[in-house]
């Protein structure tokens, strides 16, 4: 759910026999992952031109593929695909034993916009952090999921 309520998803969701590469507590599958992800999102971890229009509490999700795509290949290994659209823009995702998972797939969703993950492009994940703006969005959004899982921790 989103902070308004609203049920949330991603594409192939609910897997939760894909495990996590590296052991983090309270992560076992992608949707704990998810779950603590909408957490997270702010306006500053967003993508530059999608922060105006930034709206945590109704649409978490948009403008934070890119980041996510990083933080998903950090826990859970796979790879990151980028697709492009006919308006010239991208959309970053991950491949994971052979499936591909898009955490980020609801902003599209919200507004019925259809997504073809096929054809797309392999990204090496280093060059996702090439760009120094991705690069401070992603570590934004590492150090805020720190924060939440420690605090989770000392809940228990």
């Amino acid at each position: 759910m989103t902070e308004s309520n609203r049920v949330i998803h991603y594409f192939n969701e609910h897997r939760f026999d894909i495990k996590p590469i590296k052991e983090v507590k309270g992560i076992h599958n992608l949707d704990d992952l998810f779950k603590l992800l909408l957490k997270c999102y702010c306006k500053e971890t967003a993508y530059p031109s999608c922060q105006v229009e930034y709206n945590s509490y109704y649409d978490p999700t948009y403008g934070q593929c890119a980041v996510t795509s990083m933080i998903v290949n950090d826990l859970f290994g796979g790879t990151i695909h980028k697709i492009r659209f006919d308006d010239g823009g991208t959309h970053y995702f991950n491949k994971i034993h052979n499936l591909y998972f898009d955490l980020t797939s609801d902003q599209f969703s919200l507004y019925a916009i259809d997504i073809a993950y096929e054809p797309n492009e392999e990204i090496p994940r280093e060059y996702c952090g090439k760009n120094k703006n991705t690069l401070h969005r992603y570590n934004f959004l590492k150090a805020n999921l720190e924060k939440i899982i420690n605090e989770n921790e000392r809940n228990l």
